[in-house]
């Protein structure tokens, strides 16, 4: 991004469409600090890249990227995001469907631990989000009380020490057996 345009916009912009790009690294979002709605589909977006602390972010459209791993790429977000509602991933390799063979059992596990992450989630991938699903993503991933208070001190610590708390979180965060599963089954070839 230009950094004149940065400079010039950056407390202005709200809503930001750089779809069809070849962005791979996103740390000029940092600079938007009002920004609410970015959609960054099919970009070179991959597992690896980094999305900066965006508290105001409540729309994220990630669609047709190539973004392959989904633990822990999906918890860095939910602390780089936490007030998202509306969350889309459709067309990646972390994103369960048919057209990937996936089973129903991918398919609820994926949205389930999602829901988990993202407690403000209205809306994920093509449909809106439960109750139900809110409720069974409560029981299955429940938070500990120390990633409790790791998340809730972030929303008012600076940026250096949230990055630091961030690594903090993921070392303390237990890998879901369903993405264990998966890590297995890749390693080993198993498809």
């Amino acid at each position: 991004m230009p950094r004149i345009l940065l400079e010039g916009l950056a407390n202005h912009v709200r809503i930001l469409d750089i779809s069809h790009n070849e962005f791979d690294n996103l740390d000029f979002l940092s600079e938007l600090k009002v920004l609410t709605s970015l959609i960054c589909d099919h970009n070179n977006i991959t597992s690896d890249t980094t999305i900066p602390y965006l508290p105001k972010l409540e729309l994220l459209w990630m669609n047709h990227c190539k973004i392959s791993e989904l633990y822990p790429w999906a918890k860095r977000l939910s602390l780089s995001c936490p007030n998202l509602k509306y969350l889309s991933l459709m067309g990646n390799a972390i994103t369960p469907t048919y057209l990937n063979c996936a089973n129903i059992y991918e398919k609820i596990h994926y949205r389930l631990f999602m829901v988990s992450l993202f407690r403000k989630l209205v809306h994920l991938d093509d449909r809106a989000v439960s109750n139900h699903e809110r409720n069974q993503a409560q029981k299955l991933y429940p938070r500990s009380l120390m990633e409790r208070l790791v998340t809730k001190s972030q929303q008012t610590m600076p940026e250096c020490l949230r990055n630091v708390s961030g690594k903090v979180s993921e070392m303390l965060q237990v890998t879901p057996d369903f993405i264990s599963e998966q890590l297995h089954h890749k390693k080993n070839g198993i498809i």
